[in-house]
């Protein structure tokens, strides 16, 4: 099973050009240029870490994870601003395996909530069903301004 041979680790600037193909899985294409410039600015931060699921010697999947400070009440809280299992992956515990370790690394920095926004298109269904599953409610709705 692809689950027993997984494992997780951080991203590093070798990694640009799976993640690239993660994003594009995920449905935000982008070229190696671009993530490059991305990653730069986001392995620099310290609030800001990336995680991997390597199956065997391949990246399977990622989280983008960042730490945040609640304005409406006392705490931190994490933010899944990326998640993705490489489709050929899927519906093998992947999913599973990167969201309890970011989770865990919520817990390690003392942080009590964790968020995960995931959009309103029909591809993101089996997406909504997987983090209800893990224990996830809906919340709120977000909206966005393209400036």
């Amino acid at each position: 099973m692809l689950l027993e041979k997984a494992c997780i680790r951080d991203a590093n600037v070798d990694d640009i050009e799976e993640i690239t193909l993660l994003m594009t899985d995920l449905g935000y294409p982008a070229t190696v240029v671009e993530m490059q410039a991305r990653l730069k600015d986001i392995f620099a931060h310290d609030d800001y870490r990336t995680i991997l699921a390597i199956a065997g010697t391949e990246i399977v999947g990622m989280a983008g994870l960042a730490k945040g400070l609640y304005y409406e009440k006392s705490g931190n809280y994490l933010r899944i601003l990326a998640f993705v299992v490489k489709q050929s992956c899927r519906k093998h515990g992947i999913g599973e395996l990167l969201l309890n370790a970011s989770e865990q690394w919520a817990v390690e920095q003392g942080l009590n909530t964790v968020l995960i926004n995931s959009g309103n298109r029909d591809e993101r269904k089996a997406a909504h069903a997987f983090y209800h599953k893990m224990g996830y409610a809906i919340k709120s709705s977000g909206f966005v301004k393209e400036l």
